[in-house]
């Protein structure tokens, strides 16, 4: 990574005072909003092997090639737990409904969510024993991409990123190829949205304030915000569309704006609101007629944070599942996959001044590592909360659930790694486009393992035979 921030600072050296415009993403404007229209949740249905009563949330943090091969871990021991659900036997892989990903776990998901089983077969040969690295610097270095990144055109370095996905990964598809799969599950790409900080997801209804069409932006645009690292890459821009399609303000918003001041909980959902308000409006004069989106894991490393926000706002997880048309829950399952780096970097064994090499990249990893500590601890209080909410809920006829459901909180880890001294060297392994094969192998059975051992796996597996 070294060498494209190597590549980066050139870039701005020699380009002078002129300023890099990232060129705005060719996505179309929205004349009506929909609900049955685009890439949402609602919109796609559980396949022969899915079901509502058993409902699944995986999440696949950030983290480059190492992150990827985690995920590809992971979704394989999914694939090979059989389970016996509504009489009938089928693979647990088959009953995620959504994938959250952010950056490096993006790869992973998106190409799963496209390809589906091909994922397995295809995946390691194209990206995680790939040297996408080299090729993205040989890009850097070449006349085209010298032109790109110099500022001699409108294109910005993400542009190259882009182009290398496109190639690589996902062809031309975009998310109207993601939609045509109708079937679950959703896939959740995030981004953050660099101005107000705050989660982006790529979804109709995260587009529909901005009065945008989804399904023409291209899945490799999508995947290159979310790991569009500051620096590193300029952030992807969209045009916001906002104010222009009848798109009306949701009933939460209002009250939530207006809520109470000293509550935790009610300060996060008014920010939430805040975020939402502000893409409704794109005039040059008073809004935002533009987009900024940089790396998902500035705001949330996990891609959690939204979908909490948005429980939150809507009253709870109940009413949140109501608002996606899920019915007859018995089982609630959270699969949250974070491939966290060592947050020892060697600097405290010398008295001199770390590198700014060395300073860039501690102040990133303990900002993400901050960020997804509080994430997932407030997942736990969730959890907790959701469990109280569902009792309440028994014998109400518009519950979601069917009778007291099941929930389960499955956290896998590389901190979760039994023998110290492998752990140390999963930990080390570094944030790159780049690994070795023995790397990528290690870190796809550390997946398989680390979700194999896991309690809550255990009680899930052991309920579903």
């Amino acid at each position: 990574m070294f060498r494209l921030l190597l590549a980066s600072g050139l870039a701005v050296l020699f380009s002078g005072c002129a300023s890099l415009v990232p060129p705005p993403e060719p996505t179309k404007p929205l004349d009506t909003v929909n609900p049955k229209y685009g890439y949402r949740f609602s919109n796609l249905q559980p396949g022969p092997d899915n079901s509502d009563g058993l409902f699944m949330v995986v999440a696949f943090s950030g983290g480059g090639t190492r992150s990827a091969a985690l995920a590809y871990g992971v979704l394989d021991k999914l694939r090979d737990t059989p389970i016996r659900w509504n009489g009938l036997p089928r693979r647990l892989l088959d009953e995620i409904d959504v994938i959250n990903s952010v950056s490096g776990g993006s790869y992973a998901a998106a190409y799963y969510g496209l390809y589906g089983d091909a994922f397995f077969d295809d995946f390691p040969d194209r990206f995680l024993n790939a040297d996408f690295q080299t090729e993205l610097w040989d890009r850097y270095i070449s006349v085209t991409g010298m032109t790109q990144v110099m500022g001699w055109s409108t294109n910005d370095r993400v542009d190259l990123l882009s182009a290398i996905l496109e190639r690589r990964l996902f062809a031309k598809k975009t998310f109207a190829d993601l939609l045509e799969r109708q079937t679950r599950p959703l896939v959740v790409i995030h981004a953050t949205d660099l101005n107000r900080g705050s989660d982006f997801q790529f979804t109709q209804d995260q587009f529909d304030p901005l009065c945008t069409d989804l399904s023409s932006l291209p899945l490799a645009r999508a995947v290159a915000a979310s790991s569009a690292v500051p620096i590193l890459f300029g952030p992807v821009v969209l045009k916001n569309h906002g104010g222009r399609c009848g798109y009306k303000r949701p009933s939460w918003i209002q009250p939530t704006l207006r809520g109470p001041q000293d509550q935790g909980w009610a300060l996060r959902a008014q920010r939430h609101a805040t975020v939402v308000d502000s893409y409704m409006d794109s005039s040059p004069e008073t809004g935002r007629p533009w987009i900024h989106l940089i790396d998902g894991g500035i705001s949330d490393n996990l891609g959690l944070r939204g979908p909490l926000e948005s429980s939150i706002a809507r009253g709870g997880f109940a009413p949140l599942l109501k608002r996606l048309g899920v019915k007859g829950v018995r089982k609630v399952v959270f699969l949250v996959v974070s491939a966290e780096v060592l947050p020892e970097s060697g600097i405290d064994q010398s008295g001199k001044a770390p590198s700014i090499r060395q300073m860039a990249s501690r102040v990133l990893d303990t900002l993400m590592a901050n960020i997804s500590f509080e994430t997932q601890t407030w997942l736990r209080s969730s959890f907790h909360y959701w469990r109280h909410e569902a009792r309440e809920l028994i014998d109400n006829p518009d519950s979601p659930y069917e009778g007291q459901p099941d929930f389960y909180l499955i956290e896998t880890s590389l901190r979760d790694i039994a023998d110290p001294a492998e752990r140390k060297t999963m930990m080390a392994i570094p944030t790159t486009f780049k690994l070795d094969p023995e790397q990528v192998q290690s870190l796809q059975q550390a997946g398989r393992t680390l979700l194999d051992n896991a309690p809550e796996f255990k009680r899930l597996v052991q309920d579903l035979q």
